[in-house]
């Protein structure tokens, strides 16, 4: 469950927890940004497959360090989904929810999240993960205000469109999570 999911899971239970201290915050930003730049060139998929295992063959020594650091805080393979939204928490934390930076991380991770889909759809899917966070930042504790919720149903729609087009794929539902042949 990614951490959108819990956030909006506890929303609706009107409960605020603080996130737990994960091994992801003794990563530098950089090493972050190191790392999941690796993942997307190798075309890493959500459930782990790699796309071009080549491209870890020719990494830079600082992109290595970054993978080689996770291992030894983790022990663990790389989670480049909760990676993706830990820099998008950090941007947007540092530099506001509707900065350049925050857009660009929620718009990689989009990316990361869903590899088949139209740019106009990653776009529109980042703009409305940012929406939310920055009404939960401008209305905190109050789950029940009216521009939270159209940030909820904004996202909610747009889930239901991607979940629409998977089952618009013909063949398996692999093959369709997969995206089209090229």
């Amino acid at each position: 469950m990614s951490r959108l999911e819990r956030r909006l899971k506890a929303l609706r239970r009107r409960q605020q927890r603080p996130e737990t201290m994960s091994a992801l915050m003794l990563l530098t930003t950089e090493e972050i940004r190191r790392a999941l730049n690796l993942t997307e060139r190798a075309g890493v998929l959500q459930d782990g497959d790699v796309r071009y295992p080549e491209v870890f063959w020719r990494a830079t020594p600082g992109e290595l360090e970054a993978l080689e650091h996770w291992r030894k805080l983790c022990g663990e393979p790389l989670d480049h989904l909760e990676l993706a939204e830990e820099l998008l928490d950090r941007m947007g934390e540092a530099h506001g929810w509707r900065s350049p930076e925050a857009i660009d991380a929620a718009q990689f991770l989009q990316r990361l999240t869903r590899p088949n889909r139209s740019p106009w759809f990653v776009a529109k899917m980042a703009e409305a993960v940012l929406t939310f966070y920055a009404e939960l930042g401008q209305h905190p504790g109050e789950p029940r205000h009216p521009r939270v919720r159209g940030a909820v149903r904004r996202l909610e729609r747009l889930d239901k469109m991607g979940l629409q087009y998977l089952a618009e794929q013909p063949g398996d539902p692999e093959a369709a999570a997969e995206g089209p042949p090229p």
